[in-house]
This record gives structure tokens, C-alpha cells and sequence, in this order.
């Protein structure tokens, strides 16, 4: 097995990245397919019915690909910001909507863009000029819905809270300011969660520098919308 940054499997695919190139395999292990369509791409989702996967890119890119066809169907640049676009990405509970955490004007000012997945067109983009709220993760959970993980800013600029999040129709609902350790700990679950848990992950987390035993941390599962419930009625 190569040495991948990010590596994602569902019943009948798996996605292994480097940071230059992209291989697709069947449920046996069977290579179907490396593309090198953007560089930087470490990570990866399956949508909810397993026929397309995006790739998301560090340096502003992410790539849209067929499992089923082993093809690529597009590249989507969504920002000018070369660089720093390491933070989260999902899909809606449905399929038909993709979300990317992308950063926007600047590498500290990030939005959350919704693309429509027929054509992976955007069709809403959400604090792009809110300079104060910083989104890092997004996903949706086990209820039903989409939860954002991100920190606010004071107005010396430095972040002053962590929040957790509801994402609905018109950007972020609910928002509870939640401790540090809690924002720090799901922060380092989610993006090695994003990576798969992969070795080469765990040698880079936040959690490894930490002295945190990430041993079996695969096998746990944090989602988004426990810690809004933990929060969402203290003041």
C-alpha cells in the first residue's frame, strides 16, 4: 500500500491521494485508474450514493470525478487564493449539493460556498466578508443536518471563541460559542477524519503534538452536531 495523505472507501470504491496524483480502486484492490488532473489534492469525499468523488486541493482547485465511469467530469478553480485551502468539504445528505469551506479575498478570511452538483456551478456563497467568523469544518451528521466547526475573531483579530454551528438555506443558524480544548480537539478529529485516518496524517496532527494516543481513533466517531447540542443553551 502506498503511502497516501488521504485514503476514503465506501462499498464499492476506494481513493487514494497523494499530492500529485489521485488513484481509484475497485472494492478488491484493483487499480481502475490514477489521474494528475490539480496538484496538492490530499483529500477526498464520496457523494451519498458512491457515483462521483470530489478531490479538494491546497492550492484552490478541487476536481470532480465518475467512480463508476473512472473519469474525470471536471476541475472547478473557486478561488484566487493559491494556497492554505485546507479546510473542510462535504456533501448534502441528498447529493445534490456540494459545500466547500474555501478561503476568499485573503488566506484568513474564509466562506462557505454551495455548488450545485449537476454542474458543480456555485450558487451561494456565505461570510466571505465577515472578517470576524472563521469557518474551518463542515458535515453533515446523523439527524439530518449540516454543522459548521470554526473559531470568531476579536477585534484585535486573533480568535477569541470557538463555534459550533447549524448550516442552512441561509448560511450559519444558531451559532454557540464552545470552549477552547472542545474546538481544539474536534479541529484535529475532523481533518484527520477528512484524511481517512491515514498514517501519514497522524504523523502531521495537531493531536500527535500534543502527546494525544491517537491508537484506534478511527473506530470513534465526534460528530458536529453533539458538540452543538453540549453548547447550544449556555450563554
Amino acid at each position: 500500500m502506498k503511502k497516501f495523505w488521504g485514503y476514503i472507501s465506501n462499498e464499492k470504491f476506494s481513493v487514494g491521494c497523494t499530492e500529485r496524483t489521485v488513484y481509484l480502486y475497485d472494492a478488491a484492490g484493483k487499480e481502475l485508474a490514477r489521474f494528475e488532473d490539480i496538484k496538492y489534492g490530499c483529500k477526498a469525499v464520496f457523494s451519498p450514493n458512491g457515483d462521483i468523488f470530489v478531490v479538494k486541493s491546497t492550492g484552490a482547485y478541487f476536481a470532480v470525478y465518475s467512480a463508476e465511469n473512472a473519469a474525470l467530469i471536471k476541475t472547478v478553480k473557486f478561488s484566487n487564493v493559491d494556497g492554505s485551502q485546507d479546510d473542510g468539504f462535504c456533501f448534502s445528505a441528498d447529493g445534490k449539493l456540494f459545500y466547500n469551506i474555501e478561503r476568499q479575498g485573503s488566506s484568513v478570511n474564509s466562506a462557505i460556498s454551495v455548488y450545485d452538483t449537476s454542474n458543480f456551478e456555485r450558487i451561494a456563497m456565505f461570510c466571505e466578508n465577515d472578517d470576524r467568523i472563521e469557518p474551518k469544518y463542515i458535515e453533515v451528521c446523523g439527524d439530518g443536518g449540516t454543522y459548521v466547526l470554526g473559531f470568531l475573531r476579536g477585534d484585535d483579530g486573533v480568535m477569541s471563541d470557538g463555534f459550533a454551528a447549524k448550516f442552512g438555506a441561509n448560511g450559519l443558524e444558531d451559532i454557540c460559542k464552545i470552549i477552547y480544548e472542545d474546538y481544539k480537539f474536534y479541529s484535529d478529529f475532523k481533518r484527520l477524519e477528512l484524511y481517512g485516518f491515514t498514517e501519514k496524517s497522524k504523523e502531521w496532527s495537531g493531536f500527535k503534538y500534543n502527546n494525544v494516543d491517537m491508537t484506534g481513533m478511527e473506530n470513534t466517531v465526534h460528530p458536529l452536531s453533539e458538540l452543538w447540542e453540549k453548547f447550544k443553551n449556555q450563554t
